[in-house]
This record gives C-alpha cells, structure tokens and sequence, in this order.
C-alpha cells in the first residue's frame, strides 16, 4: 500500500473519532457517571442505564480505539452498529427533513470504511511483523 493511502486512513480514523468522541460520546460518558437517575433515550427497549452504557462504548471508547488504531476493525464496526441504529429507530430513515438521520449515515459510512480498511500503518498497533509485510507490499 502507498504511503498516501495509509495517511489517507490515519486522517479518516482522526476526522472520524475525534468529532464522535468530543461532540458525542463525552457527553454521554459524563451522563453515566453522574449523580442521580440515569435519563436516556431508549429505541431498543433494553432499559436507560444499559442503552447508555452501550452509547458510551461506542460512541466513546470505540471511538477512542479507532482514533488511536488500536482493534480498529472492531471499534469502527461497533460505532457503525450504533449509526445504524439511530438511524433507523432514532431518525427513521430519513436523511432529509426536521428529524433528519443524514448526520449519523454519515458517521456510519465513515465507520463502515474504517471497519474494512483497518488502522492502516500509523495505528498503533501495528507491530513489526505487520510493518515488514507492509515494507515488502510496498
């Protein structure tokens, strides 16, 4: 892989997970810790306190593995499942309108494709025997 494609990877895990996390998922983290009732939206029926601890790990943690490099797959394809879902329960489909979903099927498209391109060569961690395979591709 080209050098131009891997920074092209490092650059959507950061414009991808900084945003969820500072915009979203710390908000949210601050939420589960704080005093009193917990109050959250709930769309799959699973009660507030675990639909919220859901959204933090994957509006929060994942997001932090994947802007890190770290399980990146993973992390974006939970991130992803997580669009998905409020785009299809919160905002109905919809990509246009008042209760528009077109920025979380943004999100979800921008997960998707770090879900299957991986961390690339700048995550962390990439170790030395994923780095020769890299040095030989190249």
């Amino acid at each position: 892989m080209s050098s131009t494609h891997d920074r092209g990877v490092l650059a959507l895990r950061l414009l991808m997970g900084s945003p969820r996390i500072a915009l979203h998922g710390w908000g949210k983290a601050q939420a589960l810790f704080a005093e009193g009732p917990v109050s959250f939206a709930d769309p799959l029926h699973l009660g507030a306190t675990p639909t919220l601890i859901i959204a933090v790990l994957t509006e929060f943690v994942a997001p932090m593995l994947v802007l890190l490099g770290v399980r990146t797959r993973w992390a974006a394809s939970a991130t992803a499942a997580t669009m998905s879902v409020a785009l299809v329960f919160v905002h109905g489909g919809a990509l246009t309108g008042d209760h528009s979903g077109e920025l979380a099927y943004l999100y979800l498209v921008g997960f998707v494709v770090l879900a299957i391109m991986g961390g690339g060569r700048y995550a962390l961690e990439r170790g030395g025997r994923a780095q020769e395979q890299d040095a030989r591709d190249d």
